[in-house]
């Protein structure tokens, strides 16, 4: 109780509405995402202008480390919901600002969330889902990727997307929406494919040699980040520089591809923008927040 209440000091938590808004989002030590997360909060307080909004972390990592960096604390989910019971919200809507349903979005319903409501029976909590939920979810950001992309891939150039992927019970199908995702892009351009940093299916590897199956030598190949925002995966996985010291399988995709003889240019072809920089969408999880309902644990 002590740390809740060190929580609603320190941010002046002050109850303007009978309804919260929890946008809850992995995190990031750098400071794009951070200007992403920005706009993110504007994005949804013009749409829900009578809720008043707040941001969480899931990753204690991020956490503690962009408060080292900045001096800007953030907190997990379960000291915010405990902190907005307390001042007396009677509905919170928390919004999972995830890619897909892995470890991070089950935090939110097997643990976080039931544990509010047994101490806070009398508040409603709604859920609104990750980015790619369903089918017409992954046509919704297909159909914006396409359009977002659509300068380079109309030149004929090869787009590579960076997933991250993870693994839960809760969800055991949640990185099958990469191949879902994979599968409707390519079906509309085939120099297209989406890779992942942790999903073991879809690894460099897998992009690698689709890419030699399906370009000319020499093609030129655009990378970006297919996560919420553009952290460390973007700018050290997908499009860091070559390290010296370190193996070929170590470096970076550009690296790596650029070793194989594709044609790379980070300034003009590394698009290292998170997901959530892109108003179509945005607006895929606002739609979310829209028709979410009360979490039924």
């Amino acid at each position: 109780m002590n740390q809740i209440n060190e929580v609603i000091a320190s941010i002046g938590l002050q109850k303007k509405s009978e309804d919260a808004i929890l946008l809850v989002t992995f995190g990031s030590t750098h400071t794009g995402p951070h200007r992403t997360f920005a706009s993110l909060r504007d994005t949804f307080m013009r749409a829900f202008p009578q809720s008043d909004l707040f941001m969480s972390f899931t990753s204690k990592i991020c956490m503690k480390r962009w408060a080292e960096k900045s001096g800007e604390v953030y907190h997990a989910p379960d000291v915010w919901l405990k902190a907005l019971g307390h001042v007396g919200y009677k509905r919170i809507v928390v919004q999972s600002l995830h890619v897909i349903p892995g470890l991070e979005y089950s935090s939110l319903t097997e643990r976080y969330i039931p544990d509010f409501l047994k101490e806070f029976p009398e508040v409603t909590v709604c859920l609104g889902r990750p980015l790619l939920w369903d089918d017409a979810d992954r046509d919704a950001v297909g159909d914006a990727l396409l359009d977002i992309f659509s300068e380079c891939l109309d030149r004929g150039e090869a787009l590579v997307l960076m997933g991250h992927g993870n693994h839960t019970a809760a969800y055991p199908e949640a990185n099958k929406r990469y191949y879902s995702l994979n599968r409707y892009l390519q079906t509309r351009n085939p120099k297209i494919v989406i890779g992942t940093v942790d999903y073991e299916s879809m690894l460099f590897d897998y992009v690698s040699d689709y890419l030699d199956e399906h370009l000319e030598p020499g093609s030129v190949i655009n990378l970006a980040p297919l996560m919420s925002v553009a952290g460390d995966h973007a700018q050290n996985d997908l499009a860091g520089v070559a390290e010296p010291d370190e193996a070929d399988e170590n470096q970076s995709w550009m690296v790596q591809l650029l070793r194989k003889g594709y044609r790379i240019d980070r300034e003009d072809n590394c698009h290292l923008l998170g997901l959530a920089d892109y108003e179509p969408i945005r607006q895929i999880w606002i739609e979310h927040m829209r028709r979410a309902e009360r979490v039924n644990l």
